[in-house]
């Protein structure tokens, strides 16, 4: 231990997995639900952990309490610091690692899903834990080291991530509106590339507000004026559910049209889209990477498994 550390009066464990929770809740009263005595108890310690480092761990906004810099510094510090302790028990267990991987949930149901038996074989018959978030989430939860991997989209991230941190796994992502024969009646195939059809076609639409979804939108609104879908989904996974009942149509990525039946479900490139195509990549956070004994080489193994999955994806129906 090193010499230049105060005593540890202040210190301890109980205190910063107290600490860690407020960080990762985001309030103390988040951190101990409907329990006073404990919200009182994790308050003190904080108190007690800014005076055993001499800084101000939290800062008030309004009627809140948040991480300061330095207080986002050491939960991103006792976070790593736990889950060495953690590999450690569990290689003394002789049990196996275990890897988070965070993406949407489309593309965790679409691309990692596929190829988890083969990632698992890639980190050593590791187990593997999958989290569907927000593109903005994962970035901060790579960058907390919350997670271990996020594919993500490439303009999620900024150029010095990309270069340091990231592998592309496909060159571009396109979008089809896809619409069952059924839902179509007895319009032509060609009628789906028609913006006048498109009136009078019921659609859903991922109702979550991310780019995606209001570039899909706004594009819909310059084609055809008013746009309103007549059900908003969580997910592409709804929309596609809903595409295949004949319920609706809608927008789907290239890997999400992957298993589509021809004979059912009519397909077109949604053209006033053909430029918004976005590659996908795989992200980490390097230090995480080195902390869990992570090499280089495995990292290009793993964007190729999900490289090939995303290929088989968008070329198979």
């Amino acid at each position: 231990m090193s010499d230049s550390l105060p005593p540890l009066n202040g210190l301890s464990l109980d205190r910063l997995r107290n600490f860690l929770a407020f960080a990762d809740k985001g309030s103390i009263a988040k951190a101990a639900p409907d329990n006073l005595a404990r919200q009182a108890l994790i308050s003190r310690q904080i108190g007690e952990l800014e005076q055993y480092f001499a800084t101000e761990l939290t800062v008030r906004r309004g009627k809140t309490l948040a991480l300061s810099e330095a207080g986002e510094t050491l939960a991103n510090l006792v976070r790593s610091q736990f889950n060495d302790l953690e590999e450690f028990q569990k290689k003394l267990r002789g049990q196996r690692r275990t890897f988070s991987i965070g993406a949407g949930a489309s593309v965790l149901e679409w691309l990692v899903v596929p190829c988890v038996s083969k990632i698992r074989g890639i980190l050593g018959d590791s187990a593997l834990r999958l989290s569907s978030q927000r593109s903005r989430e994962l970035v901060e939860s790579i960058r907390d080291g919350q997670l271990d991997f996020a594919i993500i989209r490439d303009d999620a991230i900024s150029e010095e991530l990309r270069l340091k941190s990231s592998l592309s796994l496909r060159k571009r992502v396109a979008f089809s509106l896809c619409a069952s024969r059924k839902l179509l009646g007895s319009k032509p195939i060609s009628a789906l590339s028609d913006p006048a059809v498109w009136r009078s076609l019921p659609f859903a639409a991922n109702g979550g507000g991310g780019q995606l979804d209001a570039t899909f939108r706004a594009a819909m609104t310059t084609a055809v004026g008013e746009f309103h879908p007549v059900v908003e989904c969580d997910s592409m996974l709804q929309v596609r559910e809903l595409i295949v009942q004949g319920v609706c149509a809608g927008l789907l990525p290239s890997f999400g049209t992957h298993g589509l039946d021809e004979h059912d479900v009519v397909m077109r490139e949604f053209t006033p889209m053909k430029d918004f195509g976005r590659s996908l990549v795989l992200h980490w956070n390097d230090r995480q990477m080195r902390r869990r004994g992570v090499e280089e080489s495995t990292l290009k193994e793993i964007a190729k498994g999900l490289s090939d999955s995303a290929s088989c994806a968008a070329g198979g129906r």
